[in-house]
């Protein structure tokens, strides 16, 4: 039985072992690697990565309370997709580190995840060098006018090749400068948008059900895709919004094309969009922004910045968009109309901007381009019936022309290591962990990585701005507060009090930044924690 499988699906086993090594290897070098001056990540997770450890820490110390209001900014209620941190969360709490808490899951979910992929390409083209390939093209992503900017560094630098590959300053996939947008997967949201990685996972399997039922017409894989979206929002927002436009786009085109049974139609979709529905919208109700500023507004052409649409796309995709129009050409019949609600997703994506921060949209735009490369796979399958043996040159030279950029990109996230946390930020983290209450509110800077809220798990006042700009919270009355309460006087006195403030953090670096008045809390207030960095005072009024 197991031979038998073997032989079958051995393009499974292939990709298993390919991607395990790089993702596990991927991981380990960004979440948290330990070397002898601290901890250490890398490339695009410097970002996200303290985000995740915030709520992380924040749920491993002070239990459900964490989820009820954001872990770095008090008083607003948490407007984020927490299943992948609650999960690292109760690992933490089982005795796992806090380093293996993040690769543990993240791991497990990529291997479960490329082997619903793997079944969802063979299901849909019925091809082995398509199922092969197609994740590859997926996770290697890249525009081909990337790969011209690296030959043109590669030039000017006057290191030879090797060296060259070795030392990249820039991610060849996302050139902002250069009005390249669309980048790779692996750097951009694999590694530092935990949430992504299981919502691709429930969402293949949503995606495999539906395509099962346009094949088969079969109402109960509605049924099952429906129960799997509807548990989606509190994994992953965006593809939960991504796969409900989808369904929705297929029951108009399932209506027109069977208008005489319509009412059979409609009856099937209700499978679908009932149990999702009733799942859903607890989450979606939770999940809304406080603040309607920045959310679901009109943009026409993503960022496109004043360049022509057209042109904007072709420089963000390369010759992935020729391959993506060769695809459709060829395709079948059934698989073309299935695609059409996943194009029309792209289509709306470059007309609604769903969140303040316009990059975001690419979250959505992923399932067009999964289904965009499941094309691609489909027409590798075509191509080797009707040519045999001699299509392989052909399907190699398309394949290697794809993936260079996004290739670049991947293996620069291998060397990349930056200082995440220095020992003086872990001996802090210690000490407050080990000597404040766990309810305790911090005032600090906004500094994203800082140990307070990331590894001890404490509130702070305002955290990384930039994080709540994208969660759609307004913190300008906050931020012009914390700048008066540092500066000392009678009214920082009266904003301590109103705020709450347990503790007052003095950051060497930061006093310019912030306005501290270091001697206004050494007279004022006891000092318990210094180092030649920090200094913590416990606020007494």
């Amino acid at each position: 039985m197991l031979v038998k499988f073997v032989r079958k699906h051995w393009p499974l086993l292939i990709l298993l072992l390919v991607f395990g090594w790089l993702f596990f290897n991927l991981l380990s070098s960004h979440m948290l690697l330990a070397k002898n001056d601290g901890l250490y990540s890398g490339g695009s997770t410097w970002g996200d990565l303290a985000f995740h450890l915030s709520l992380i820490t924040a749920i491993s110390e002070r239990g459900g309370s964490a989820l009820e209001e954001h872990p770095v900014f008090p008083g607003e209620k948490l407007r984020y997709p927490f299943i992948s941190d609650l999960i690292s969360a109760l690992l933490v709490k089982m005795g796992v580190g806090l380093r293996w808490s993040l690769i543990l899951p993240s791991f497990a979910f990529l291997m479960v995840l490329i082997a619903l992929f793997y079944f969802l390409v063979w299901k849909i083209t019925k091809s082995k060098i398509g199922a092969l390939l197609v994740p590859f093209l997926f996770f290697f992503n890249g525009s081909t006018f990337g790969l011209g900017y690296f030959f043109e560094d590669f030039k000017k630098s006057g290191l030879g090749f090797l060296t060259f590959l070795g030392r990249m300053t820039k991610q060849y996939a996302h050139l902002a400068d250069y009005h390249i947008n669309f980048s790779n997967i692996i750097a951009d949201y694999i590694l530092p948008q935990r949430a992504v990685i299981l919502g691709l996972l429930l969402g293949v399997a949503v995606v495999y059900f539906l395509w099962d039922y346009w094949q088969n017409r079969n109402p109960k894989k509605l049924l099952f895709a429906g129960l799997i979206s509807g548990f989606s929002p509190f994994v992953h927002t965006h593809t939960f919004m991504a796969l409900a436009i989808v369904a929705g786009l297929l029951l108009i085109i399932d209506f027109f094309q069977h208008l005489k049974n319509f009412r059979k139609i409609i009856v099937s979709w209700l499978w679908f969009f009932v149990p999702m529905i009733f799942l859903a919208l607890p989450q979606v109700l939770w999940l809304l922004p406080s603040s309607g500023e920045g959310f679901f507004k009109f943009g026409f052409g993503w960022m496109k910045d004043g360049q022509n649409f057209f042109w904007f796309w072709f420089r963000n995709l390369g010759l992935y968009l020729v391959a993506f129009i060769a695809a459709f050409i060829f395709s079948r019949p059934k698989l073309k109309t299935f695609y059409l609600p996943f194009f029309g997703l792209f289509i709306i994506s470059n007309v609604v901007i769903f969140q303040p921060h316009i990059y975001d949209n690419m979250k959505v735009m992923l399932w067009w381009f999964l289904l965009s490369v499941i094309l691609i796979g489909d027409w590798f399958g075509a191509l080797r019936k009707k040519l045999g043996k001699k299509s392989y040159p052909v399907i190699i030279a398309i394949f290697l022309l794809l993936i260079p950029t996004g290739f670049l990109s991947v293996f620069r996230e291998t060397y990349v290591s930056w200082q995440f946390f220095s020992k003086e930020d872990l001996a802090l983290a210690e000490f407050v962990k080990n000597n404040t209450p766990k309810e305790a509110i911090f005032l600090t800077s906004d500094r994203h990585n800082h140990p307070v809220p990331c590894l001890a798990g404490r509130r702070i006042l305002m955290g990384y701005r930039g994080w709540l700009w994208t969660h759609g919270i307004n913190y300008r009355q906050r931020e012009t507060d914390i700048i008066a309460t540092y500066e000392g006087g009678e009214k920082s006195l009266n904003l301590l009090k109103q705020y709450n403030v347990n503790y007052v953090v003095i950051e060497k670096e930061k006093i310019v930044d912030f306005h501290m008045n270091p001697s206004f809390f050494e007279k004022n207030f006891p000092l318990i924690y210094q180092s030649p960095n920090f200094s913590v005072f416990k606020i007494v009024i």
